[in-house]
């Protein structure tokens, strides 16, 4: 099948996402138009992004998967998040219903990178390296690769696999070329309409006597949408013994969410052998929420139906979170005869800011009979009247906080490739070197309120600060808290006398990476065969910094910890043309992780509980998990039925981290409680890619521009925790955390010249969470089965304008988590359906 006809076959799937093998050697290859001269053309169904993406997909040294603009906006994905879950082997971890965090192969967002433009990309939040993508705004970005296999050239930081955001430029398209696109949303739940408006612009000048040496491109971003959650959960509060629940609590959030993006990008081209490059991105995530709770705590365990005494807690969280993601990438590329050298310059810095947020106000009432639940998933309340009102409740505390955190990352590279050609094979070697610097520092001040008739308060009822009736889905909530009356309530008072330094000083630190790397490698070319093989090697120096409580002599300690570390990670990876139609590829390769902030920080809390010794602390001293990789795939292009393609992984991986009670080991003998992160033993994760694509043809009428495009991904993993008991030393396995058996997608599409529909399922199987208890399987926490189904139109109005329509969620699925066995509720969500309208106009 000649590959004209091929990329066109696959740019008909409308968004399908493949691994697929790179095109024929060079010497063997038809003339193909360079991607970045090609005109832009007016298709409804964006099939010239996709036959892009599919031609990068084949032309890449590994496995990768290619997501083009025009199809991350297809279903209204409107964060990178969202966009990349419908890649094979790709799912997301969700919050208040948005993708947020990438998973790869089955494993947890920590687990794998994220760079731009080859610069790896800060985490705004506290504990963790994993970007939210949710931050960053599709329409700033020109495509995202994401690569499975690692090859020496691609810095460590990944397990499963490393997703690079490649910004536009002014040479994508020929001249000038603008896109506005205005969307209006509406979320049925919340009632509330959403708009969104986005632009992008980009243009090429002649400098002095060469025609189109410079070029500049720049997006922009703005999407504001409210929306509202409801919410019942236990938050894993059974007792598995007695047996029965301990507590619940129902939550109302009332959500707002304003993504704002800008990217400006500038190229200087000389001649043909040298380029001059600038990438910029800048993302602000302003996240305000306020949640409503009704928490239940049981005076003893009780079974549905059953009724007893108990607390009822009345909460308020008011909060305004803002994340914000910067990048900087500066530097040029020159060709010289056979060779090619790169330098090249990063910078990203990402913070996150809660100034001064309500982090929960409480009201409480004591029963002494009457409170009891019903229900499975969706719990309800049994309780009296008085439940419902304001005036038997009595503030208990307020709890105030002000938090920041900031990550910075900068580094420096240099590469150099040479190109040996023979006249039956070549080879390009390369060789380079990195130096980077990475910070994260976290600071969080908690102010705790209470004994406030001690204060001289005599409004202690909560009916002088309620507002009015909480709207609520899953049943009766009764009046919320006014946030305003409580800010006027604690105003007068010297914030400083409420500061708790314990958990203050605890919450702050501070960690320094320096990494030097450095790697070579070999690409070769020999008949039907191409090979990569290399090693990278990094070297690590990391000092972190703490605080250190005793509570037996109220002291706090500075701790500092210093670690180094150096890695050699060889790769090999290979492809074989047995035919023109079909390709095998077969890859080895290593990988690397450093453990998270959250577990690596340096603080210790001490605590001597009447004679029982207890200490909560990180572990500096972690080693990094590492991972050694097998991938072997086999791709299949037919005629009759457009591309199949089976791709199957395994990794070996060492240094796995758990949380876990080490007294009683060696250093903590006479401690009865000391929980902290250690090392386990190996862990692995295999699977199965599976991916088709399929054009109906033989009709000669309407039923021929029916598309169906879908992709499947198996996986099962194991992993051993060990714990203490009696002096013996007791194992089980689990599940990695984050990975789920089964993630698929399916679409079916209709196209026509002017009108594209689009009808997808995403789907991914349940989850292991975390665990609730190390020693006792019954109380690990699960997300279950997650299924969306949306839905998409665009209708192409004349040559520069276009319309769009889209259904999100169309079956209102739930998000729900369990403890042990479903029918045990962790968490229940309801988030409604969203629609959306939209106005694109764009000169071709």
């Amino acid at each position: 099948m000649k590959k004209s006809y091929l990329a066109w076959l696959i740019a008909l799937s409308c968004g399908a996402q493949m691994s697929v093998a790179q095109a024929q050697q060079q010497g063997e290859a038809e003339p193909e138009q360079d991607a970045e001269s090609m005109e832009e053309v007016v298709t409804i169904g964006n099939r010239d992004a996709i036959q892009r993406a599919v031609q990068q997909q084949r032309d890449a040294g590994g496995i990768i998967n290619v997501l083009k603009k025009d199809d991350m906006g297809k279903l209204q994905d409107d964060s990178v998040s969202d966009a990349l879950q419908r890649i094979p082997g790709l799912s997301v971890e969700r919050d208040q219903g948005e993708g947020r965090f990438i998973r790869i192969r089955g494993l947890a967002p920590d687990l794998n990178s994220v760079s731009y433009n080859g610069t790896m990309l800060a985490a705004p939040e506290a504990g963790t390296r994993a970007v939210a993508l949710d931050v960053i705004p599709s329409d700033l970005l020109e495509s995202v690769e994401v690569s499975k296999t690692l090859t020496p050239d691609q810095a460590a930081g990944s397990l499963g696999g490393n997703i690079e955001l490649k910004s536009m430029t002014a040479f994508d398209r020929d001249g000038a070329f603008y896109s506005l696109t205005t969307d209006l949303g509406y979320n049925q739940q919340a009632s509330e309409t959403n708009p969104k408006v986005s632009g992008v612009f980009s243009n090429t000048f002649d400098v002095g006597n060469r025609a189109d040496a410079f070029g500049i491109a720049f997006a922009g971003s703005y999407h504001d949408r409210s929306f509202t959650t409801d919410n019942v959960e236990t938050g894993g509060g059974w007792d598995f013994d007695e047996p029965g629940l301990e507590e619940f609590e129902k939550r109302a959030y009332a959500v707002t969410r304003e993504r704002t993006g800008l990217a400006l990008n500038m190229d200087y081209r000389p001649s043909d052998d040298a380029d001059y490059y600038l990438r910029t991105l800048y993302s602000e995530f302003a996240d305000t929420e306020i949640r409503q709770g009704l928490i239940t705590e049981f005076a003893d365990p009780l079974t549905a139906g059953a009724t007893g005494g108990g607390e009822i807690a009345r909460e308020l969280k008011d909060r305004k979170e803002t994340q914000e993601i910067q990048a900087l990438v500066l530097g040029t590329e020159q060709r010289i005869n056979e060779w090619t050298v790169k330098i090249e310059g990063g910078m990203s810095e990402a913070n996150e800011s809660q100034p001064f947020a309500i982090g929960g106000a409480k009201f409480v009432q004591e029963f002494d009979d009457g409170l009891g639940y019903t229900g499975i998933e969706r719990l309800s309340l049994l309780a009296p009247d008085s439940a419902y009102q304001p005036s038997a409740y009595e503030i208990d505390e307020i709890e105030v906080s002000d938090a920041y955190t900031e990550e910075t990352q900068d580094s420096i590279s240099a590469d150099i490739a040479y190109d040996f050609l023979q006249p039956d094979y070549q080879v390009t070697f390369k060789s380079g070197v990195k130096l980077s610097q990475r910070e994260k520092i976290a600071r969080e001040d908690i102010f705790i309120y209470e004994d406030f008739a001690d204060l001289g308060v005599t409004a202690l009822t909560m009916d002088s600060y309620a507002g009015g009736d909480v709207e609520y889905g899953l049943g009766r909530f009764g009046p919320g808290i006014d946030a305003q009356q409580l800010w006027d309530l604690i105003e007068p008072l010297n914030m400083a006398d409420f500061r708790d330094d314990v958990e203050s000083e605890i919450a702050s630190y501070g960690i320094q990476e320096d990494i030097s790397a450095g790697y070579l490698m070999a690409d070769m070319q020999v008949g039907a065969w191409q090979i990569i093989t290399g090693a990278r090697y990094e070297h690590d120096d990391r000092t972190a910094s703490g605080v250190r409580y005793d509570d037996q002599i109220e002291e706090f300690t500075p701790v500092t910890d210093d670690y180094s570390n150096a890695r050699w990670l060889p790769s090999l990876v290979t492809r074989y043309d047995m035919s023109d139609s079909t390709i095998v590829r077969l890859a080895y390769s290593t990988g690397m992780v450093r453990p998270n902030f959250e577990q690596l920080r340096p603080s210790f809390y001490l605590e001597n509980d009447d004679g029982d010794l207890k200490a909560e602390f990180g572990n500096p001293d972690l080693e990094p998990l590492t991972s050694t990789n097998f991938d072997f795939g086999i791709e299949h292009y037919d005629e009759s039925l457009g591309v199949i393609s089976a791709i199957a992984f395994y990794k070996d991986i060492k240094n796995f981290v758990y949380e876990a009670d080490v007294a009683g080991r060696p250093g903590f003998e006479n401690f009865d409680e000391a929980v902290t992160f250690i090392n386990g033993s190996d862990a692995y994760v295999y699977g199965l890619e599976l991916n088709l694509v399929h054009q109906v043809k033989g009709f000669d009428n309407w039923l021929d521009n029916f598309l169906v495009s879908s992709n499947l991904t198996f996986t099962d993993s194991e992993a051993t925790v060990d714990w203490l008991d009696d002096g013996t030393v007791q194992q089980r396995d689990i599940p990695l955390p984050s990975q789920s058996d089964t993630t698929a997608n399916v679409a079916l599409g209709y196209e026509t010249y002017n009108v594209s529909l689009r009808l997808a399922a995403n789907f991914k199987s349940k989850y292991l969470v975390e665990l609730g208890d190390v020693e006792d399987s019954r109380y690990d926490i699960y997300e279950d089965d997650n299924m969306t189904v949306d839905f998409s139109a665009k209708w192409l109005l004349s040559d520069s304008i276009s319309l769009s329509f889209a259904a999100n969620n169309l079956t209102d699925e739930p998000f729900y988590v369990y403890t042990g066995q479903r029918r045990y509720n962790a968490q229940y969500e309801s988030y409604g359906r969203s629609y959306t309208l939209g106005l694109q106009i764009t000169n071709w």
